[in-house]
């Protein structure tokens, strides 16, 4: 039987807490829910804490079986009702020492959209991306002002670098989003409490519905087993996972360090 890591949502001071939390092999928040192909892939570790509590150790091998069409260990979210949206989404990340460079991008936390399917709309890479690709941190953002859409019609595209990838220790993240298709959206990163980037522009798809939030693995490469890869193992450590409502600040999140 596939053990399941529970991810409770708790709400206090306009904030969702992710607590996770093993629970008797099944999920225990209808908000929340995970995409893996085994037991290992997704469980809690008392060998890298956070703040003293164990943290979400994610672990995707590249021979795994694919999930939702794809090579993936991920915990999700379910989507906004609608657009625009304001949130505030708080994490920090662990590398392990064997972390290897690796030429093929992975996905480690993403905001992706929900196809609109009745005007014809199928899925598409995600507006927001977080990826982890040949030792850096890389951010990148797509966005489409077409209400029927694709990968192949964006209306723009833009990749960042983040700075390097930095293994044995945590690197802490503070994403503000401003979902829109429209010039109003709003995207700010702080990385380890300092401010790296930040853009005002649009940042989304002209979608029906809002954005959901995935975090953990994705590697799309692994999806052809003739590719070449230098890596056949990743392995990564979550810890201190927030959700914030839009009336949060930064302050809000940097004075609990």
């Amino acid at each position: 039987m596939l053990k399941i890591v529970a991810v409770m949502v708790l709400f206090y001071c306009g904030v969702m807490c992710v607590q996770a939390q093993v629970y008797s092999f099944e999920l225990h928040d209808k908000n929340s829910s995970i995409q893996a192909p085994s037991s290992r892939s997704i469980e809690l570790s008392n060998d890298v804490k956070f703040k003293g509590k164990p943290s979400i150790r994610f672990e995707l091998q590249r021979f795994d079986t694919a999930v939702a069409n794809g090579k993936r260990a991920e915990i999700m979210f379910r989507p906004e009702k609608s657009l625009p949206v304001d949130r505030w989404y708080v994490f920090s990340i662990w590398l392990p020492k064997d972390y290897a460079v690796d030429s093929l991008p992975e996905i480690v936390a993403q905001w992706h959209a929900v196809p609109d399917f009745s005007l014809g709309e199928t899925w598409r890479s995600p507006p927001i991306a977080l990826t982890i690709q040949n030792g850096m941190w890389l951010l990148v953002t797509r966005w489409a002002s077409e209400a029927v859409n694709s990968n192949n019609t964006l209306s723009g595209l833009e990749t960042v670098c983040l700075g390097n990838a930095v293994d044995m220790r945590w690197t802490d993240w503070v994403f503000h989003i401003k979902f829109n298709y429209k010039n109003t959206g709003i995207l700010e990163v702080w990385r380890d409490g300092v401010k790296c980037y930040y853009r005002r522009g649009p940042n989304y798809y002209n979608d029906q519905t809002g954005p959901f939030f995935k975090f953990g693995i994705y590697k799309w490469d692994w999806n052809n087993n003739q590719i070449q890869t230098s890596i056949d193992k990743r392995v990564l450590y979550f810890g201190g996972v927030k959700l914030g409502e839009s009336n949060m600040k930064i302050g809000d999140f940097l004075k609990e360090k």
